[in-house]
């Protein structure tokens, strides 16, 4: 199949920079695997990949349970990274981890 289409996006520096690494440790190019994104949506009808919001109410009561056994309230470093989260420092999967890793 001929390939003459162009895709224009811009995204941050970092993020390119980042992906760039990692394509290249996988041994493809970044255009390739932006082919190869768009040729999984065309073939699934759809993202080929689960796309969610995580309630903030999930990340407390997650908080919540791993605290603290006795009072069911999250500890101050729990709260810490939570508002991490709430003020978009941190994405969820981070400050689900960072609260996971407190009580190691």
């Amino acid at each position: 199949m001929q390939k003459s289409a162009i895709v224009h996006t811009r995204i941050s520096p970092e993020v390119k920079q980042e992906c760039d690494y990692i394509f290249s440790k996988l041994g493809i190019t970044t255009s390739y695997a932006i082919s190869l994104f768009l040729n999984q949506v065309a073939l699934k009808k759809g993202i080929p990949f689960d796309i969610s919001l995580p309630e903030k109410e999930d990340l407390v009561s997650f908080a919540e349970n791993v605290s603290s056994v006795d009072s069911n309230k999250p500890s101050s470093k729990a709260k810490a990274i939570m508002k991490l989260y709430d003020d978009g420092i941190i994405d969820y999967e981070t400050a689900e981890f960072a609260i996971k890793r407190l009580h190691k």
